[in-house]
């Protein structure tokens, strides 16, 4: 017969070991939780707010911006090497154990960044419920983040990296501090990481200083460049000119460019508020305050655009006919089974009046047929919201909108969102370019005829005309006039 005491030993020592190397990880879990929240708090009211001063301060040129988040995200990672470091020496733990203590901040930042991208379309801007979580995990990072958005149009993935780069920061401070060589056979203590970590931040600190002292020779001088408005689908454009011409980085560009929507940018232009604005042509109220005021506007167009439908991507509609589209703003057409869709209602959004999108819907698509009044609530006021009530609307996907294609292909990218084909022609470049798309859009320069241009106006004019400006267009997103 078996001894009874021997059966109930062994699993009470195995519940010992697990329980002790349980509860000092736990508690590790929780002060390098406590660590990083105290960190984030104190750290992006201090200091992250001055060093976006810096990466905006004038003469900072793209070079100085990226050494600048290169040595900032360097310092980042030391601080919480340290950490690490400091957490080894204090810790009885092993060398996985106190690394897996940043495991649960981990699994969580992972988790917070899938729904955040799942449930926002791609758009980390689109701030709420996930994204705001996923917030603590890089609010050291976010003036930062902002600054890097001219720079790459994949900030989610800049997100997960910011959130992670902590972590990462403690978990080589604990290999380091139990690295087994850390002292050689007579008992010296290895000091060759120290070396390594004081020999990239000097090189980060020579390069800043060299980017910081090389010399400018811009084009037109910050202080004399034209006062420049425009509609929102102009904007990446007019950042790449401002940045060409003045020699000034991306960053500082997308800080110190301001548009408006088109219909102030046309009324700051009569008012003399804006020397040039970069718009679609104007509507008929817009011309009439023109003639008012007794100013002639001269219109130079330089690109070419689409104007795009766009439905949800479950809606089973590929395509419309113009006169499709007609009808439905008319309304005579109200369900998508009357256009080889599912019988469902037609929820069709139109722009506010005098907005860019909304002058041309009226005179280049219904071409004299009367759009139906819509409800309050089905008037967008800012193109981008379109965008995102077409995607978001409920789980129907009934809704039509209609923007311009950069925007939507490009600015404000949802892959919530399709975009229709008109008349059997797909909205992309190729079709824009050979104007086989039935609704393409004009880019102009407007600026006011009559008036004698300031020479640093003329060299921005006759820049748009050059082959720099000319890749400048198609670089912010339009098929050049000239191409």
């Amino acid at each position: 017969m078996s001894d009874p005491k021997r059966v109930i030993t062994k699993p009470e020592k195995d519940e010992s070991v697990r329980i002790a190397w349980f509860w000092p990880w736990l508690g590790g879990t929780f002060m390098f939780g406590l660590f990083s929240v105290m960190f984030n708090v104190v750290w992006s009211m201090v200091v992250a707010p001055q060093v976006q001063l810096l990466l905006r301060h004038e003469g900072v040129t793209d070079t100085t911006v990226f050494v600048i988040l290169l040595l900032y995200a360097w310092i980042i990672g030391l601080i919480f090497a340290a950490y690490g470091a400091l957490s080894a020496r204090m810790s009885s733990m092993g060398k996985l154990s106190l690394m897996l203590t940043g495991l649960l901040s981990l699994l969580c930042g992972l988790w917070l960044w899938i729904v955040g991208i799942q449930g926002s379309g791609g758009q980390p801007a689109e701030v709420g419920g996930a994204w705001e979580l996923f917030s603590l995990y890089h609010a050291w990072a976010e003036p930062v983040l902002e600054v890097l958005g001219p720079y790459t149009q994949h900030g989610e993935v800049w997100f997960l990296l910011a959130a992670l780069l902590p972590i990462a920061g403690m978990v080589v401070g604990v290999g380091v501090n139990r690295y087994p060589a850390l002292t050689d056979k007579n008992g010296k203590v290895d000091h060759r990481w120290q070396w390594i970590v004081a020999a990239i931040s000097a090189a980060l600190v020579i390069v800043l200083t060299i980017t910081l002292m090389l010399p400018q020779r811009p084009y037109i001088a910050e202080r004399d460049f034209p006062v420049v408005d425009g509609a929102t689908a102009a904007i990446p454009f007019a950042q790449d000119m401002l940045h060409e011409l003045t020699g000034m980085s991306k960053a500082r560009a997308a800080h110190e460019l301001r548009f408006n929507t088109t219909h102030q940018a046309y009324v700051n232009l009569i008012e003399k508020k804006a020397d040039l604005i970069l718009v679609a042509g104007p509507s008929d109220e817009e011309l009439r305050l023109a003639k008012s005021r007794g100013i002639q506007m001269k219109l130079t167009p330089i690109g070419w655009d689409a104007f795009i439908f766009l439905v949800h991507q479950d809606n089973p509609v590929k395509g419309l006919s113009s006169e499709q589209v007609r009808r439905i703003y008319e309304g005579s057409i109200r369900n998508w089974s009357e256009v080889g869709g599912k019988h469902q209602p037609i929820v069709a959004y139109q722009r506010e009046e005098n907005s860019g999108s909304q002058t041309y819907m009226q005179k280049k698509v219904m071409k004299g047929h009367d759009m139906a009044e819509p409800p309050r609530e089905l008037r967008i006021g800012i193109m981008g919201e379109m965008i995102n009530a077409v995607a978001d609307f409920n789980k129907d996907h009934n809704a039509l909108g209609y923007s311009f294609y950069y925007f939507a292909n490009v600015m404000h990218n949802r892959q919530e969102v399709k975009f229709l084909s008109i008349d059997g022609v797909k909205p992309d470049k190729e079709h824009i370019r050979s104007k086989q798309y039935p609704f393409t859009a004009q880019l102009f320069v407007v600026t006011r005829e009559g008036e004698k241009p300031s020479p640093s106006m003329q060299r921005l004019l006759e820049w748009l005309q050059s082959e720099e400006g000319t890749r400048a267009i198609e670089k912010g997103g339009f098929v050049p006039v000239n191409s």
